[in-house]
């Protein structure tokens, strides 16, 4: 089983000394809790560590020989979409602000009489816009989006860790997956909750078997 080096650097860590809180373990690598927190996420839940309440954490052993790196990065995207929340160009601030909180999604696309994306809002567009109109109740959505080509997009094809990549380097949490990379019709979206999931999942389904 393969791991980042700061991974491995943990686990041989923890296999010297366990257990350790997180904080001492981010100060032996010089490096901030939060830093290392997605480290310690994923290794506990493939059960590489053990994580102990107000005691810290310990090495737990490597259960997951046979876990399919290749599978779990390299998986298309196409495979865990999630549905798209759409509003029109000419819905109103106060109708974006009711359907975000209705799904409960993180980002609004802005789709055409064709259906074809616009643009898209943010929650926190949606709360800086609020915030300084009082009008929300006329205020059009289209005034506050980020619109096309200014949006990145990600398509069907691309893997896991592709995606990954891109919301990595643009710093979003979600991308518009479009039905190939001139098309602007979305079929779905992808995010880093959703990818973090699919890590989770494999990793289960290895542990389970």
């Amino acid at each position: 089983m393969d791991f980042t080096k700061r991974q491995t650097r943990i686990i041989n860590m923890l296999k010297q000394t366990s257990p350790l809180t997180s904080e001492k373990i981010a100060g032996n690598l010089e490096l901030s809790v939060s830093t290392i927190r997605p480290d310690l996420r994923f290794l506990t839940s493939v059960e590489i560590l053990n994580a102990r309440p107000k005691v810290g954490y310990e090495f737990k052993g490597n259960q997951l020989l046979n876990f399919d790196y290749d599978h779990i990065y390299q998986t298309p995207i196409s495979e865990i979409l999630l549905p798209t929340t759409e509003i029109k160009a000419s819905d109103t601030l106060q109708v974006a602000v009711g359907k975000l909180f209705l799904k409960d999604v993180g980002s609004l696309y802005v789709v055409n009489e064709k259906g074809d994306l616009v643009g898209l809002i943010s929650r926190k567009d949606l709360l800086r816009a609020s915030l300084n109109n009082s009008n929300v109740q006329s205020m059009m959505a289209s005034i506050i989006m980020t619109r096309m080509p200014n949006i990145i997009t990600a398509t069907p094809d691309m893997s896991v860790i592709e995606a990954g990549k891109l919301l990595l380097l643009h710093k979003v949490d979600s991308l518009p997956v479009v039905e190939k990379q001139s098309s602007r019709h979305a079929i779905g979206k992808i995010t880093k909750n959703r990818i973090f999931q699919h890590f989770i999942e494999i990793g289960m389904k290895t542990i389970n078997n």
